[in-house]
């Protein structure tokens, strides 16, 4: 299902779609992003998430996309590989929870999504897909987690070895 709202170009010309969640409805609106933006993102009003939708110029069978969980457009080379290879990439302002349920119910029911995103992390972005994926193991297909920011519960720091 196409999704609405202004289109807009991120790299290599593909289309991106903004929008603003309400933290207390969920209620998923279009967004008009400031230019000023270019191709990131700019923090939200309190009580919104943004959201962002760059859908590939021809997707892969089954709708297959990745879930970026932090760090809009630092280093993208992983997104703009995977865009040109059909996936879809979505994007949400950290730390997981019911906002994160109500975005992936939007882009697997009302868009047809995959029900099993990929996700892509680095640093926080690691943390954040390892919370939201331990809450969700049915609903992940995979991680790539780029020297996530994983802590102990009692504050020792874990080491990637």
């Amino acid at each position: 299902m196409p999704f609405e709202g202004e289109k807009t170009t991120w790299h290599d010309g593909f289309d991106r779609y903004d929008y603003l969640m309400d933290e207390a409805s969920f209620a998923i609106t279009p967004f008009k992003r400031p230019d000023a933006e270019k191709f990131a993102v700019g923090n939200p009003a309190k009580g919104q998430r943004r959201c962002i939708v760059v859908v590939p110029k021809r997707a892969a069978s089954g709708h297959p996309w990745s879930w970026q969980a932090c760090y809009w457009d630092h280093e993208p080379q992983t997104e703009i590989e995977l865009l040109r290879r059909g996936f879809h990439i979505a994007f949400i302002t950290p730390d997981p929870g019911k906002q994160w349920d109500a975005w992936y119910a939007w882009l697997t029911g009302k868009h047809g999504l995959a029900r099993k995103p990929a996700f892509v992390g680095m640093s926080k972005g690691g943390v954040n897909e390892y919370d939201w994926t331990t809450a969700n193991p049915d609903k992940v297909s995979c991680i790539y987690a780029d020297n996530p920011a994983l802590c102990a519960r009692n504050g020792t720091t874990l080491t990637n070895s």
